[in-house]
């Protein structure tokens, strides 16, 4: 897995978040440049974590039932 595999995870990671916390804050009727700020820094937040816990894991060879993304060892 290389630096694209990682690239193309992370936007897509970002882009999922930060999509569906633009629409419940649209939702929630807060106005179009709060629920841009908000969502932008959370999905930014939530997907550094998510992105930096799997390179930490995939550093180790351990395995992510849900991602799938660690080649089969055996």
């Amino acid at each position: 897995m290389g630096a694209r595999f990682w690239i193309r995870r992370s936007l897509l990671v970002l882009t999922g978040i930060f999509l569906v916390l633009l629409l419940v804050e649209r939702l929630k009727g807060h106005p179009w440049r709060g629920a841009l700020a908000f969502s932008g820094l959370w999905a930014l937040i939530s997907a550094s974590t998510f992105i930096g816990t799997r390179l930490y894991y995939s550093s180790k060879g351990e395995a992510c039932p849900l991602c799938k993304d660690t080649p089969e060892q055996g």
